[in-house]
């Protein structure tokens, strides 16, 4: 009997060793064979790290070659979770190392909650020397602390060209749920923000590379493995001009305005100014919510590009338009007069002009010249809002322009339709009257201000705005040139150009000339002045003064658009910056001052 309970003990325990090494092996099985290559990689992870090299953005230049936006080296925080020993003591350790918020580096850990545990993640960038000593002299006592140098985007003009350029910053958490479009980026890296740095983020970008490195313990480097090298992301070759950017953003460094100045032959960006601006720089070294609300909570709204999404009435330098038309209809012509006694009584209503006592009888010509209100309230009304409105749409105003920077605004030009759609109401003759002295509720960018002075420049063809001229890789290969794009090439009667040329060339350089203070020395500018009125009956507001103006007068190289919010008159604000530019690009000054130091030898 005894025998036959041993026996079977034994059976029962032979049994259960036989199941419990047939389970052991079916377990080593997945794991050695089945998982063996995903176990490795864990195994190694606790010893080996992947981390990643940052690719440099591509260099963005100006027409000449001059460097507008590059990289520089910065020192940033990363923190490993899987590292951390005692996450309090090392969350409250590391922001008193970095002066840093508890807070913010607690965020900045949940942004990354999705990433492996040996992902690090970025706390804080560009971190000052004396906190990257401190950091380095207790990172023994705080595990999973990491300094890694990156290249870092550098803007040396800064504001000068901040809403041309734009900024890069960190990728929010919107964005990287959008897994389609932002697949390949991460919690903590940058992206193109703003202006050429969003429209050309894939041209800019570059691919990170990466190295295997050996750590020890606490997460410290202890070797090199391997590593595959960043590849640069592209360059940017611009047709924006140094030193034309330079000019206009001095000149209105203290007001609020735009300059829009193009290449009436190519349609080439050469300057596109606006003030009050901000720095790039502090956006691309991760801003601060302190000075991030200072920005955006700015009642001047300097992150606003008043130069293709400020919409203000075009005043006087809308005249342009309604004499190309009317000229080109047949319905006046350079013998056409109209008497001006300082108003004009339509309705039960008299339209004053800027003259009180009037400019008397006034052919096309001086009333360019002079800018004769009265004369152009009879050519709106022969006119018609619809014609005013299809003609100005051919030259690029009242829609986007195409530029290639993002949220440009369209502006408006109104139509009988539009009010029709708008209002369900009929269009009056004498909303006309006021839209034809750029009034109303016509309203345009300084963009498409600058087509219509590049249209008259042109001869009657202009171009789409460009900016960027050509992208070009690391090894100096052009990947894409961007050629003119013509947008409106059109055949106006003979004599047409001829009237409308001469009378912007008075204005500069003819006495009783709206801009005859600006006129330039050596070289013959033409342009038309505008002050618009701005604000309601109850908030009244200075005046937006505006010029658009080309030069040279026969051949022009450049067609600009200047507007100063609130700047009252067109002649004192907006066409000394008009002068400047021009003086600027033919170095007029120099030549004056050479020219007179010859004399005196």
């Amino acid at each position: 009997m005894k025998e036959e309970n041993l026996s079977s003990k034994y059976k029962w325990c032979t049994l259960v060793l036989v199941i419990t090494m047939t389970v052991l092996l079916i377990r080593l099985w997945d794991l050695q064979i089945m998982r063996g290559a995903e176990m490795r990689k864990l195994s190694e992870q606790n010893r080996i790290r992947v981390k990643k090299i940052v690719a440099p953005r591509g260099i963005i230049y100006d027409r000449m070659g001059k460097v507008l936006a590059d990289t520089r080296p910065s020192f940033n925080i990363y923190l490993t979770p899987e590292d951390i020993r005692d996450f309090s003591q090392t969350v409250d350790g590391l922001a008193k190392l970095i002066a840093c918020d508890r807070e913010e580096i607690i965020e900045k850990m949940k942004a990354a909650s999705g990433m492996p545990p040996s992902f690090p993640i970025k706390i804080k960038s560009d971190i000052p020397m004396d906190e990257v000593a401190r950091v380095e002299a207790h990172r023994v006592y705080i595990p999973g602390i990491s300094i890694q140098i990156e290249p870092k985007r550098n803007y040396p003009y800064a504001a000068s060209f901040a809403h041309v350029i734009g900024y890069v910053s960190e990728v929010s958490d919107e964005e990287l749920k959008d897994k389609k479009k932002h697949k390949d980026y991460s919690p903590g890296d940058y992206i193109g923000k703003y202006g050429l740095e969003r429209s050309y983020e894939n041209d800019l970008r570059g691919v990170d590379g990466e190295k295997r490195v050996e750590v020890d313990a606490i997460g410290r480097e202890v070797r090199t493995l391997d590593v595959i090298d960043p590849i640069p992301g592209n360059s940017l070759h611009l047709n924006l001009d140094l030193e034309l950017q330079l000019s206009a953003d001095k000149a209105l460094e203290t007001r609020k305005g735009a300059a829009a100045a193009l290449n009436p032959k190519t349609g080439g960006v050469l300057v596109l100014a606006s003030r009050p601006g901000f720095d790039p720089n502090l956006f691309a070294s991760g801003i601060s919510k302190t000075d991030w609300q200072k920005i955006a909570l700015d009642k001047l709204h300097p992150l606003q590009n008043r130069a293709i999404q400020g919409g203000y009435p075009p005043g006087s330098t809308f005249k342009i338009l309604l004499a190309l038309r009317a000229l080109d209809l047949g319905i006046i012509n350079e013998r056409t007069t109209f008497s001006c006694g300082g108003g004009f009584a339509y309705g039960n209503r008299v339209f004053k002009c800027w003259k009180k006592g009037g400019h008397g009888s006034v052919s096309v010509h001086r009333a360019i010249v002079e800018s004769c209100d009265v004369f152009f309230y009879n050519v709106g009304l022969k006119l018609g809002v619809d014609r005013i409105h299809d003609f100005g749409n051919t030259l690029g105003l009242g829609r986007v322009t195409g530029i290639d920077l993002p949220n440009e605004q369209k502006g408006l030009l109104p139509s009988t339709e539009w009010k029709k759609r708008r209002y369900n109401q009929p269009w009056y003759e004498g909303e006309t009257v006021s839209v034809a002295i750029g009034q109303g509720a016509v309203w345009l960018t300084p963009i498409q201000l600058a087509m219509l002075s590049s249209f008259v420049a042109g001869d009657g063809k202009n171009y789409k705005p460009q900016i960027v001229n050509r992208i070009v890789s690391t090894e100096g290969k052009v990947i894409k040139t961007f050629e003119p794009v013509v947008n409106a090439d059109l055949k106006l009667k003979p004599g047409v150009l001829t009237i409308v040329k001469d009378g912007m060339r008075g204005v500069v350089n003819e006495p009783g000339g709206t801009a005859g203070a600006s006129k330039v020395q050596n070289v013959l500018m033409s342009g038309k002045t505008g002050t618009a009125q701005a604000g309601s009956d109850k908030v009244k507001l200075g005046d937006h003064a505006w010029f658009i103006a080309y030069a040279p007068s026969d051949d022009a190289s450049v067609a600009m658009a200047i507007l100063v919010e609130h700047g009252l008159h067109g002649s004192s604000a907006a066409a000394p910056i008009a002068k400047g530019i021009t003086e600027t690009l033919f170095k007029v000054k120099t030549v004056i001052k050479e020219a007179k130091a010859n004399e005196n030898r």
